[in-house]
């Protein structure tokens, strides 16, 4: 079953396997997931993926802010310092209309409260072709995590429920971005298998194109139940293994979770 979305713009700290003591931001609405992908695993179920969003859909850059600076101010009251802050929330972060002026926000109070705490996000890589995008992933993230784990266009729609077209518009993007860590989910699925020879073999040769801007690759497979009607299969760990290997033979680091 899909877990419940989150019911805050901040929700933690929480002890996360991949970034320690890590404070989330859902920069989205709170009554309904906002998604450009319709991923076949997602924690939240399935949605209407959507590629355009109004200001009225979400909350304003300026209740944002405000909710940084208190929340912050609240934590660091506690002594509740997270190690990092990781955005993401209810669907795709880079969605928000005002995405560059909230990323600056958000540097902003975590300077004044959480000085030495990373930023990060986790994001689906389709909205690199918005200027803002880009810019607020280059200036204001430490370690902006992009979501890359398909070996072809037609895996790509397969997994994302979505037209083929979005696959060459995420790997130009990517290649805008300073730096990035991937992130990249495998799992079987009646719909789509992105574990296939095929598709890992086109996915290392993706690897090999962006490599100079890749810090390191971060593999797993499904840890939440997805939607059950999506049938999808977990990976066994040594599967994965043998795919992260397969990624360190390139010269890139591999961090399988």
């Amino acid at each position: 079953m899909p877990i419940p979305l989150q019911s805050g713009w901040l929700y933690g700290p929480i002890d996360s396997r991949r970034y320690g003591r890590s404070l989330g931001v859902n920069p989205l609405p709170l009554d309904r997931k906002l998604c450009s992908l319709d991923c076949l695993y997602c924690q939240y179920g399935f949605t209407r993926a959507q590629e355009v969003v109004g200001r009225a859909e979400v909350p304003a850059a300026a209740e944002l802010a405000a909710a940084f600076d208190r929340e912050f101010a609240r934590l660091a009251a506690a002594g509740d310092r997270p190690d990092r802050i990781t955005v993401a929330g209810n669907g795709e972060p880079t969605l928000h209309p005002d995405f560059l002026e909230i990323s600056r926000e958000l540097v902003a109070a975590r300077d004044r409260h959480f000085p030495g705490a990373e930023i990060g996000i986790l994001s689906n890589s389709m909205h690199l072709n918005r200027e803002d995008v880009v810019t607020a992933l280059n200036e204001c993230y430490d370690e902006p995590a992009m979501k890359l784990e398909w070996g072809s266009a037609e895996c790509f729609a397969a997994m994302n429920q979505v037209s083929p077209r979005g696959y060459e518009r995420v790997l130009a993007g990517l290649e805008r971005l300073r730096s990035f860590v991937v992130q990249a989910l495998f799992m079987r699925a009646p719909k789509a298998d992105n574990a296939t020879e095929a598709e890992i073999a086109g996915w290392l040769d993706n690897l090999r194109r962006l490599r100079p801007r890749i810090r390191w690759v971060e593999l797993y497979s499904l840890d939440r139940p997805p939607a059950a009607e999506a049938r999808a299969e977990r990976l066994p760990p040594e599967e994965l293994e043998e795919i992260a290997e397969r990624v360190r033979r390139l010269g890139l680091e591999a961090r399988r979770f």
